[in-house]
């Protein structure tokens, strides 16, 4: 009887730590569901500000393009600097990074649920190196743009006296560099290249996400 009653105990004791395990493994889920959503919003803002910059260029190049004056309008400086700004992709990774520093991976006990959250997290590693290139293409692009226009111009074009945004008069032109000129060129061709890329790849990474709600949500029976 003692021995049963010891028995009937462990087991007790043993099914109570598997229903705390399972309730902590769904709400890891439920949190990592939650991260997945939020990433797909951010993914759509990105790709929004890439065709933003994609738009700006592509004004700039149009007049690179038919002009073969050594100046420039002060709108079309105002295009090439707006496309030096993009949102940036960061990963809602809470859940993930919760779950590999504190063992919680253990708590999931579907292998294929394992491999497809460590697979969206390899994903995630690989955008941070895109990021990386992105932000060296545009840093390229920067210094290629400073070094083409004439500062002196673009002071007296754009800021008054005391550094404050000035009406622009219309028609007024900010004068080149001219041998830097290519330089430009072809920096903004590399930067619009990179940004049509960013966004094929934020679209696909996006349908991941998108696949990855899906199967947890039916392996876990969410709603």
């Amino acid at each position: 009887m003692l021995f049963l009653a010891v028995f009937c105990g462990f087991l007790a004791e043993n099914q109570r730590e598997h229903m705390i395990e399972h309730n902590r493994e769904k709400q890891y889920i439920n949190s990592l569901i939650n991260d997945l959503q939020l990433d797909v919003a951010w993914f759509d803002s990105v790709s929004n500000s890439a065709r933003l910059r994609i738009q700006n260029i592509d004004s700039a190049i149009l007049f690179f393009s038919r002009s073969q004056r050594n100046n420039m309008p002060v709108n079309i400086y105002k295009h090439l600097q707006k496309s030096t700004v993009q949102i940036m992709f960061f990963a809602n990774n809470e859940t993930t990074t919760q779950l590999k520093n504190s063992g919680g991976m253990r708590l999931i006990r579907n292998r294929a649920t394992v491999d497809s959250i460590e697979a969206y997290d390899r994903l995630m590693r690989r955008l941070e190196m895109r990021r990386d290139i992105t932000n060296q293409v545009t840093h390229d692009f920067i210094l290629a743009l400073n070094k083409t226009v004439v500062g002196s111009d673009l002071l007296g074009a754009l800021y008054d006296s005391v550094f404050f945004n000035k009406t622009v008069i219309p028609g007024r032109s900010i004068n080149l560099n001219i041998h830097h000129l290519n330089e430009l060129i072809n920096a903004s061709i590399a930067l619009r290249l990179r940004a049509v890329s960013d966004i094929n790849v934020n679209n696909s990474t996006k349908e991941t996400a998108l696949s990855l709600i899906e199967f947890l949500k039916h392996k876990y029976h969410q709603e």
